[in-house]
């Protein structure tokens, strides 16, 4: 019997530091993990391949989350409920956030690396229902120290 193929999920985050902890960590986790340094090359990655989760920083350097999350959903509406947006803002100040936390699911950083492999879970099986906007946790791991 074949080995189930590993979940792919990319990373778009201008902060290296970050991303590279949230790869670290889903790879260990046994995730396939593509990163992106920002919107416009997320955009560009999902064009080419097909992910099944996208994690993306709601601030950008040109384009952020939201942007990406339109344009990735105009091209493969089968991406909707595959988002996981983060922002340092508790309340981000955006129109379409509202249409996002509907149907995506959001973290306020700092948040745990074990609460964000939770969130990827949950959309990689389906769990629609659980609750989807998340508030502070445990600061992320910004290098490699095991906490995850």
């Amino acid at each position: 019997m074949a080995a189930p193929k590993a979940a792919s999920i990319l990373v778009v985050d201008d902060n290296a530091a970050l991303r590279e902890a949230i790869a670290r960590s889903l790879t260990r986790r046994g995730y396939q993990v593509t990163n992106a340094v920002d919107a416009v090359e997320g955009l560009e990655r999902l064009q080419g391949a097909v992910f099944d989760v996208v994690i993306t920083d709601l601030q950008g350097r040109e384009r952020g989350g939201l942007w990406l999350w339109r344009k990735a959903l105009e091209a493969r509406p089968e991406l909707t409920g595959r988002f996981v947006l983060i922002s340092s803002e508790a309340r981000p100040e955006a129109h379409d956030m509202t249409l996002f936390i509907d149907r995506e699911r959001f973290l306020v950083k700092p948040f745990s690396l074990d609460t964000l492999s939770t969130q990827v879970e949950e959309i990689i099986r389906g769990d629609h229902d659980q609750e989807k906007t998340l508030g502070r946790g445990k600061e992320v791991a910004s290098s490699d120290d095991g906490r995850d």
